[in-house]
């Protein structure tokens, strides 16, 4: 089992008054949670009238750049923004050109042929000699499939594309065969190019889907040169993107135009991404308007500011905008099947009240699953827990689950790790072994300050357009 997360984090778990269980305590009352509304009206951060300084806060914390290490929305929007892929979507979500000009595909769907434009090079950046670009081959796309079967880069990406020819035998030699020397599939056979300007991929089985699966960020392209050698890790974010990494400090990335894009150019000159802050922090930076803009508003803040339905309550509504796109994000909780706790799980899921989990309409829905119990041995074993997250959204999610569970005398705890282990009973990752069991969908939000529009979500959680904001 791959070793996704090397991040070790504080163990969260809160016992309970006397010999009672134990239960997550993650936010205190929603309604004391943030403050009143700031009512300065705030003013683009810009030296004179043509430079545009935007400031957008994000949800989760973008801890990567690496588009086979990213686990969130809010870190998949910025690979969005820094990448480009083979194809991206229009307007309408269909699959439209990106950094291949045009493509053939053959009668059964098994063979794409893809033309790549030949003018387009990598943003400026010191993993290259002279720091600066260099031009985008056909090469770049064969490296980012062969780099997806890794041994030290997890799995979940290489998934979604075992249907090219031979991508499944050269992932799993790559996964068992520890020595290097021992291996015989030196790449992935069905990514070839023909040529600078030309590749092919062949699959095992028709696909009328390879499009879409190929404008999602995870098949972003970036150059050999940003991987580092020694972990395995892109450290230095250069892509072909309509935005250009500048420099992270401390919880912003900072970013610039990229002049050279041939795609909609934003009228931006610098963007600001912070993340890493808790969420009432996070709200506190945009009340005080330092911030121009929350993207994908998370649970605690839209039951502060919004009624039932989603509206800015009438307190907000002369500072900001609230919108609510046509996109949902989901947020699913999977079980480890290893845990042995099947009975226990599907005891306590008739008791569950949704409702409560969720508390606001405007938040969504949720469903749950029985897990199947066929050919798993029970373990008595009355603690659940879960591998930890900060994201905002599960931590919302569980401070709920964990009084419900807690009352029908379960305890319900954290782990200080993101490793998975016989001793995990949920995972907010499908790592192997585990089973879909609580599935949380939920509209996404946009807030901005009273003078900002134009930011817009289209199609997928991830595809942030910003091509049309503007500064009244």
């Amino acid at each position: 089992m791959k070793n996704l997360f090397l991040f070790l984090l504080p163990l969260l778990v809160i016992t309970a008054c006397g010999k009672g269980p134990e239960t997550v305590t993650v936010n205190p009352d929603n309604s004391e949670l943030f403050g009143g509304p700031d009512t300065t009206v705030i003013k683009a951060d810009a030296s004179d009238d043509d430079f545009v300084h935007i400031k957008l806060g994000e949800a989760a914390q973008i801890r990567s750049l690496d588009p086979l290490f990213a686990e969130s929305n809010s870190e998949w929007r910025m690979i969005n923004l820094i990448y480009d892929r083979l194809v991206r979507l229009d307007e309408n979500g269909a699959p439209a050109p990106g950094l291949a000009k045009r493509w053939t595909v053959n009668e059964d769907s098994t063979q794409y042929i893809f033309h790549l434009k030949t003018t387009v090079n990598f943003h400026n950046s010191p993993i290259f000699d002279g720091n600066t670009g260099r031009r985008f081959v056909a090469s770049d796309v064969k490296y980012i499939f062969d780099r997806m079967g890794f041994n030290d880069v997890p799995d979940f990406t290489a998934r979604n594309f075992n249907d090219i020819t031979g991508f499944s035998i050269y992932h799993s030699e790559q996964t068992l065969v520890k020595d290097p020397d021992l291996r015989v599939y030196p790449s992935v056979e069905g990514v070839r190019t023909q040529d600078d300007s030309t590749v092919v991929f062949f699959l095992n089985k028709p696909s009328g889907d390879l499009l879409q699966r190929l404008a999602h960020p995870m098949a972003s392209v970036y150059p050999k040169e940003s991987v580092e050698s020694e972990d395995g890790l892109i450290q230095n974010a250069a892509g072909t993107g309509a935005f250009r990494l500048l420099s992270r400090e401390g919880n912003a990335h900072l970013l610039t135009i990229n002049k050279d894009y041939n795609g909609p150019k934003p009228n931006i000159n610098r963007l600001d991404i912070i993340s890493g802050l808790t969420e009432r922090d996070l709200f506190q930076e945009f009340a005080q308007t330092n911030l121009h803009g929350l993207i994908e508003v998370g649970p605690s803040t839209l039951l502060t500011i919004a009624d039932t339905t989603g509206n800015l309550q009438d307190s907000y509504y002369r500072n900001y905008n609230l919108e609510q796109t046509d996109i949902t994000s989901e947020y699913p909780l999977y079980f480890n099947r290893n845990s042995g706790q099947t009975d226990q799980l599907n005891e306590i899921i008739p008791s569950l009240d949704e409702r409560s989990l969720l508390i606001n309409p405007a938040l969504g829905t949720i469903s749950l699953d029985s897990v199947d119990v066929t050919g798993t041995e029970n373990i008595e074993r009355p603690q659940f827990t879960v591998t930890q997250t900060k994201h905002p959204f599960y931590l919302f999610l569980l401070n709920n689950l964990a009084p419900q569970v807690n009352e029908m005398k379960y305890s319900f705890s954290m782990s200080a790790s993101y490793v998975m282990s016989d001793e995990t009973t949920f995972s907010t990752l499908p790592y192997p072994g585990t089973e879909l069991f609580l599935h949380w969908e939920t509209p996404l939000y946009i807030l901005t300050q009273q003078d900002i529009s134009g930011i817009s979500i289209t199609h997928q959680p991830w595809n942030l357009d910003l091509s049309e904001l503007t500064i009244k």
